[in-house]
Formats: C-alpha cells, structure tokens, sequence
C-alpha cells in the first residue's frame, strides 16, 4: 500500500519515519525470465533525520522480500527528500545457452587434442550470504601417477596397459560423454570453475558453465 502526505490528513510529518509515497514496482532484472523476485517503492522522509536501515530487513507488508538497496535520491524541496528502496527474494534457478571455444582431450593412438567450438549450457543458482555454497573445480583429468588438470587442457586421454597409467576419465569414458552428449539436455563437462558474485544486497549468484564433450 502505498500513501501521500497531505497536512490535512493527520498523518505524522516525515521526520523520522520514512513513508511510502508509491507502489510497489516490480522490476525485471533477467532477460527471458518474468519472476516476481525483484521490486523497488518510493519513499519520502526528512534530510535530516534519514539514515540507511540495514539489508535484508523485510519490507513491511511483503514480509518475504528483503531490502537490497537503497538508491534514487532526489531533494524535493522543504528539506524533503525522495528514494527507492528496493527488496528481493532468492531468484529461482535460470539457465542460459551460448557456445563455448576450448581445447577437447585427445585420445592416446587415436586422436591428438582439438580445438573446437561447443554449446554450453550455463546455470545460475542463489544464495542469500548465509548458505553460500561450497565452489566446484573444473571437470579435471587425474592417473595414479599424479597426473591432475583440467580436462580442457590439451591432454591425452587412454585406457591404460603397457607403461600408460589409466586415465580418469579414461577413453573409454570420454567417449560415453560424447555419445551422451548427442543428447541436446546432456552437457558433460564443466567448462570452468564455478563463480560467485554479487548479486543484489546480500543474495549472490553462483555461475556454472558446462559444455558437450568433443
């Protein structure tokens, strides 16, 4: 609900309350996805008596939502003074598709390491500070014998036998992935580390990118 201040009305003047002088506007902060998980509302109050309140308090009446920022402010005359305050909840998960150029593992006496492009498929997950989550590596190459990188790193993959330390994924395995990846909804390997940023006040964004196996 949103309320103006008029004298005659008997509303108290805005000294040190902050009174909404708008309606909730929800905002759509991701391409392609009409979640209602972000709004802003105008608020009115004194210059002198305002001061921040804190994030992740609940707005008053859409108690599920928590204040992500404070921004917008415009002097209105009269020692007065107008802002947004903006809140959100947790967005759900979003996936976006986009390409992605790497170098794909060779396999031991078949193929050398190519260079190639391959859809990715990238997935964003969050979290309010709190229950941040632990980060996962890359998809990695590993053998008893301390071999460890990234898979898109220009390694050979084999099967062992002979000298050869098996590797894991071994080709064999490799090869399921590309046949699974034929698939469109199968992507196999994670491209990169996982990241995390900032996204609005105290909910962060955790970045997932994994390709199809090549």
């Amino acid at each position: 609900m949103s309320v103006s201040y008029f004298l005659a009305s008997g509303q108290s003047a805005f000294t040190g309350v902050a009174v909404t002088v708008g309606p909730q506007e929800w905002l759509a902060p991701f391409a392609g996805q009409n979640a209602r998980v972000l709004f802003r509302q105008a608020f009115q109050q004194d210059i002198a008596t305002w001061s921040p309140i804190s994030l992740d308090t609940a707005h008053p009446s859409a108690t599920t939502y928590l204040l992500v920022r404070e921004d917008d402010f415009s002097a209105i005359g009269g020692g007065q003074h107008r802002w947004n305050r903006y809140y959100a909840c947790t967005p759900p998960q979003r996936t976006e598709y986009t390409t992605y150029a790497a170098q794909f593992p060779g396999w031991f006496g078949l193929r050398d390491p190519i260079n190639a492009t391959s859809p990715a498929k990238v997935t964003y997950d969050y979290f309010l500070v709190g229950s941040v989550p632990t980060l996962s590596a890359e998809s990695r190459v590993v053998d008893s014998g301390g071999l460890d990188q990234p898979l898109l790193s220009g390694v050979l993959l084999n099967n062992g036998g002979g000298v050869l330390l098996t590797t894991t994924p071994s080709t064999t395995t490799y090869k399921g992935f590309v046949t699974s990846d034929a698939t469109a909804s199968s992507f196999s390997v994670t491209a990169e580390p996982q990241t995390l940023a900032r996204w609005e006040g105290n909910f962060y964004e955790r970045r997932t990118i994994q390709v199809k196996a090549k």
